[in-house]
Formats: C-alpha cells, sequence, structure tokens
C-alpha cells in the first residue's frame, strides 16, 4: 500500500533519517576511539 507523503512528512522523514545517521555515526567513532585507545 503506497501512500502519497505530504511535504511536512517528507520533511519530518528526513530530520528522522538525520538524527539517526548522526546517532549511528556517533556509535561508530566512539566505537573507533576506543578501539584506538585500547590498543596503545
Amino acid at each position: 500500500m503506497i501512500v502519497a507523503m505530504t511535504p511536512e512528512q517528507k520533511k519530518s522523514n528526513v530530520r528522522l533519517g538525520l538524527i539517526l545517521a548522526s546517532v549511528a555515526l556517533a556509535i561508530l567513532v566512539g566505537f573507533v576511539a576506543k578501539l584506538v585507545l585500547l590498543q596503545r
């Protein structure tokens, strides 16, 4: 079932996507930083 999305819904979807991407990026950066610090 495909529902036509209003511009407001698209905007909120983009914002949600950016939030999720930044959270994933922060976790990834933290993970890599921990690996680098533990290797020393």
